[in-house]
């Protein structure tokens, strides 16, 4: 069985383990639907409640992460880029944790603290519209004429670096229009997540493909960003509310199981409901080669400027 770590919590408060509820398997389920709650909330009695997961966890289970070699990336207020791993995958370097998945396997992720967040403050500073964001963007080449966003506007997670600052590099006379700037932040978000993806493929993890999910990922251009900084094709999910969708894929398991008698498995739910074949696919274009070396560049300025944050 899972169970909480005793040495970590008795090191952060003696009491943690008491106050800690007791760890449930993702198929055992969390109980029924009470009297009480059903008179609150208005949902019918003897419902069987699903034991549930985290935001990404159940984004894993909604966008088919739940068999080995499948990766998912969020473009959300933060970046998260996660993959499920059927034995525990530990990473002596600190930028992958360790978290367990809500289908009995584990889901090595990385997580930065700023995606949206930069394209959103530059926009808002720009006087940009949501609806001009990709045509923008477009018109600037790969690499935006080597203009670089640093976009730590809320310190950053991955790197370890919670007091870092924002910055632009590499600006000249002719790369600091709002389309550069806003091309270069959407550049640098997929930057810091291909500082994970290179993690999980040097912990063994290797995928053919990505699947995307997150706000920014209705952007074309950012979905071609994507793919050709990471050099895989990324994915559209069939359905778009990714998390909505795990949670109520396991939820599914979790009755078929109790109330219907029949022990599937989650990879069988989701295969039934989930089409890989049915999104849309964006491979890497000829644009990879120079993300290639903007991503050295991007390197390069994390480490001058990691001294100053630390």
């Amino acid at each position: 069985p899972r169970l909480w770590n005793r040495e970590i919590c008795d090191a952060i408060d003696g009491r943690l383990l008491d106050m800690l509820p007791t760890p449930t398997a993702p198929d055992a389920g969390a109980g029924w639907v009470t009297a009480e709650a059903s008179r609150q909330f208005g949902i019918p009695e003897g419902i069987p409640v699903a034991t549930g997961g985290g935001d990404n966890m159940m984004a894993a289970i909604g966008t088919g992460a739940v068999e080995d070699g499948s990766l998912t990336m969020s473009l959300g207020t933060s970046g998260t880029l996660f993959g499920y791993s059927s034995v525990p995958v530990a990473d002596p370097q600190g930028i992958i944790a360790a978290f367990c998945s809500s289908t009995r396997g584990w889901l090595p992720l990385l997580c930065t603290m700023n995606c949206t967040v930069a394209t959103e403050q530059f926009r808002d500073l720009l006087l940009i519209s949501l609806d001009d964001i990709d045509a923008l963007a477009e018109s600037i080449p790969a690499g935006s004429d080597g203009l670089m966003v640093m976009p730590y506007f809320t310190g950053e997670r991955i790197p370890n670096l919670p007091r870092a600052r924002a910055s632009i590099q590499g600006m000249t006379l002719g790369n600091t229009s709002k389309a550069h700037i806003m091309r270069a932040s959407m550049e640098a978000a997929i930057y810091g997540l291909k500082v994970g993806l290179d993690s999980l493929q040097a912990l063994g993890m290797n995928a053919d493909g990505i699947t995307i999910t997150g706000g920014g990922s209705r952007s074309r251009v950012w979905r071609q960003i994507a793919a050709d900084i990471c050099g895989l094709p990324i994915r559209l999910p069939v359905h778009a509310d990714s998390a909505a969708l795990g949670a109520a894929l396991q939820a599914l398991w979790y009755k078929n199981r109790v109330i219907d008698g029949k022990p599937d498995e989650i990879t069988e739910i989701v295969r039934s409901h989930l089409s890989a074949g049915d999104g849309e696919v964006i491979l890497p274009s000829k644009d990879a080669q120079s993300y290639r070396r903007g991503y050295e560049e991007y390197r390069q300025y994390l480490e001058i400027l990691s001294p100053k944050y630390t």
